[in-house]
């Protein structure tokens, strides 16, 4: 009788890490030609770490007994489709679809752009697939080689990957935090105006991470009422956490949209008041001239070359005279002055 692993190998090219867990709890990196051999032992735990865009990945996801029918069908559809953010628990398999941030080379600490990270946890195992590299996942992978983190358990190895994720995303709050303060500090000062375009980054960044990450609230919420059997106490204890540090984030990614939007209101008020001291000394000083003005452009006419006007200054006087009350009477009438 032929074993798992000859039927259905796993290819090699498309796994990016992989880390197993032996029932004494010391875990260690599995070679990549003895994945196959180790997912039949069931004395392991394992996590498979698999690029999602490696097509022959795709094809072993649709032939593995490992995963549910259903879960392949889903994945394929979040592939296809936007992002989605949402828990489903199917028979033995409980499937996650959560926001990470990618990992680009030379990127900056506080750039927020996202990706899909897919994690489908069993009792004994935890696939997780991403399409581009992402940043909690290679911290997670990090931390294990080590030593600085050592789950005995899968489902302990996926809350130390929320709680990875938890930190980047508090990471990135934290130095937008200090972007915001630094912003506050010189338009309260009144050295300079901050410029636009930071403030209008930092609330695209935080409406885009509220936008990201309110949905995750709801699927964990949904995942307590319903845990699978195979989740004790402190997994569930542990989930809770999980859930309060996400909350306390999405409500600190709401507080720093609210301090830009204010920031923005302030910042336009000043700009309002700036321009408003330019016009009126603007106003004083036409004001000022008008008098020297009028003057100069009265006694400036000189009406002897001009046909049919010769000698009719006070003529034309009283045309300019009608004429201003005209445009007086207009304005008034239309309660402009």
């Amino acid at each position: 009788m032929l074993a798992y692993s000859d039927v259905n190998p796993l290819p090699i090219a498309g796994v990016v890490f992989a880390w197993a867990i032996p029932s004494s709890g010391k875990g260690y990196e599995l070679p990549l030609f003895e994945i196959s051999e180790a997912l039949e032992n069931p004395d392991l735990s394992i996590w498979l770490h698999l690029n999602l865009s490696n097509s022959q990945i795709q094809r072993w996801l649709k032939s593995t007994p490992l995963i549910p029918e259903r879960v392949v069908e889903m994945i394929q559809e979040g592939v296809n489709l936007s992002r989605l953010e949402r828990i489903e628990k199917l028979d033995d398999c409980l499937l996650m679809v959560m926001n990470d941030f990618q990992q680009e080379f030379g990127e900056a600490v506080n750039d927020s752009s996202l990706g899909t990270l897919w994690a489908i946890i069993t009792p004994r195992l935890m696939i997780s697939l991403r399409n581009n590299p992402l940043r909690t996942t290679d911290k997670l992978r990090y931390d294990l080689r080590n030593g600085q983190i050592n789950p005995v358990s899968a489902i302990e190895l996926f809350h130390e990957l929320l709680d990875l994720r938890a930190e980047q995303l508090r990471t990135l709050l934290t130095h937008l935090a200090g972007d915001m303060d630094d912003l506050e500090e010189n338009l309260l000062k009144g050295k300079e105006f901050p410029e636009h375009e930071n403030l209008g980054r930092i609330r695209i960044q935080c409406s885009r991470l509220r936008r990201q990450f309110s949905p995750e609230l709801i699927a964990l919420h949904r995942l307590l009422k319903r845990l699978p059997y195979w989740f004790s106490n402190e997994d569930k204890d542990s989930l809770n956490d999980d859930l309060d540090l996400l909350t306390y984030l999405v409500q600190e990614i709401s507080s720093l949209y609210d301090r830009a939007k204010v920031l923005q209101d302030e910042q336009a008020a000043h700009v309002a008041e700036f321009n408003a001291k330019n016009l009126q000394v603007l106003s004083v000083m036409t004001v000022i001239f008008l008098p020297m003005t009028l003057i100069s452009g009265i006694m400036g006419m000189n009406m002897e070359d001009l046909p049919g006007l010769k000698g009719s200054f006070y003529e034309v006087m009283v045309l300019m005279s009608i004429a201003g009350s005209a445009v007086f009477a207009a304005l008034k009438l239309k309660r402009i002055i």
